[in-house]
């Protein structure tokens, strides 16, 4: 199991360069919590009080507009036990028996009132399609 409070207290250490962390936190009411953090970074403690403490700055700082200060940047996790399913969503022939062509719909994103793709041989617009990869 990672030490995800080492790897928290990691984060902070890299933003903890100059003073200006310091302010903010004393500013934002939780100069008390960083300077617990500090010492428990020097002694390596990992106890719930630190993951406590580290929630509190987290918060006090997110209410300012800082937002993942001891998590890093959020990104996409699959649940475990399972694999995620990208979508594609595509334009696709509208015939019974349609041809292969497929049109991702992404190259037709952001045109304002742009149209379906027709067909070059029945002058039919395609249809949207989504497959699961």
């Amino acid at each position: 199991m990672a030490d995800e409070v080492g790897e928290r207290l990691a984060l902070l250490c890299v933003q903890a360069g100059d003073e200006g962390l310091r302010e903010r936190a004393e500013r934002y009411g939780v100069g008390e919590e960083l300077a617990r953090l500090c010492r428990a970074a020097g002694s390596g403690a990992r106890d719930a009080s630190v993951t406590a403490d580290l929630d509190a700055l987290d918060e006090a700082f997110a209410r300012h507009g800082i937002d993942g200060l001891t998590v890093g940047s959020r990104v996409f996790e699959p649940l475990r036990g399972g694999q995620a399913h990208p979508v594609v969503t595509v334009w696709a022939c509208p015939a019974a028996v349609s041809c292969p062509r497929l049109e991702p719909q992404e190259e037709r994103r952001g045109r304002r009132g742009a149209a379906a793709p027709r067909c070059g041989l029945t002058e039919v617009p395609l249809v949207s399609r989504k497959f699961r990869l």
